[in-house]
Order: structure tokens, then sequence, then C-alpha cells
């Protein structure tokens, strides 16, 4: 299932810039509303979205996915009893877990591809996820980042400019 898991990742990312999908304007915020409402049925676990309605100009599907990576992995780190959160505001989007946070050495990596960071390495997973995230983001013209959030867990987004 791992290596399915693995096979199906770098055959996205391969492909990502070969088969390109239509840039588009889209409602980020309903975009944004819809992943979390997927993700709170397949996880079982709550999804606060705070978010203001806003336009930009992309790929919907791209920026789903990087979206939908980015809950993963909150979904993953979190404890199974507290929420995950999500902040849009414009182009920028900050998904939060309440898990144990990244250690600071791990950070400026976690975007890379196949960085798994030591407390990762035993758990599912191929270290694609969030390369996947900064390759969609990068090529909207965006930044990704990551950071602790001061009452614990991670906190890790990206931002868009407008268009």
């Amino acid at each position: 299932e791992q290596l399915s898991d693995l096979v199906v990742e770098l055959v996205d990312l391969a492909a990502y810039r070969s088969v390109e999908e239509p840039i588009a304007q889209m409602r980020i915020d309903e975009l944004f509303e819809a992943v979390a409402g997927r993700a709170e049925r397949r996880s079982g676990r709550k999804i606060d979205v705070e978010s203001e309605a806003a336009v930009l100009s992309g790929r919907p599907g791209a920026i789903e996915r990087a979206l939908s990576n980015l809950v993963a992995n909150a979904v993953k780190w979190g404890p199974p009893e507290s929420p995950i959160k999500i902040v849009q505001k414009g182009g920028r989007v900050l998904v939060r877990d309440y898990g144990p946070g990244i250690d600071e050495a791990d950070l400026p990596l976690i975007f890379d591809r196949f960085y798994r960071a030591t407390s990762a390495r035993t758990m599912p997973g191929s270290g694609l996820g969030l390369a996947i995230v900064r390759q969609i983001v990068e090529d909207h013209g965006g930044t990704v980042f990551a950071d602790n959030a001061s009452e614990g867990g991670a906190a890790v987004g990206f931002e868009i400019p407008p268009s």
C-alpha cells in the first residue's frame, strides 16, 4: 500500500507540469470549504475554517491538491481529539494542528522532495506531499511557509499573490 501511494505521488509530481490544467478564476474560500468538508468526512476530525471571500486566478485542481496535502499532514500529526484549523485571508492560507510541532532543524527542509524528519520516519508517507505543495504554490507565483505555533503544534501554509 505504501509503495502504491509512493508511485501515485511520484507520478503526480512528474506529471503536474506536463498535464497543465487551464487557469481559471476561482473562489478560493469556497474551494477550501469543500476541501475541509471532505477531510472531515474522511478523517472524522473537526476542521474549523476561517475564510473570507476571495477570487484568485490559478489552477483550481492544483490548489485543491496543495490544500488537501496540508490538511492530510495536520490530520496525521494532530491528536485525534483536537481540531484542525484552516485560516484563509485573500491568497494566504494557514493550516494548523495541535500536535508535537516540527523540530526547528527540520523546518527549512520539510518542503524538500523525499525529506522525512526523524520523528516521521516510522509513520506512513513518502516525503513528497509537502514537495508537491511547494511546486504547485511556486508555479502560481507564491511561497510556502512553516513554523511552530506558540501554543504547540505546527502552522504550515502558503501565500499566492492576487493576479
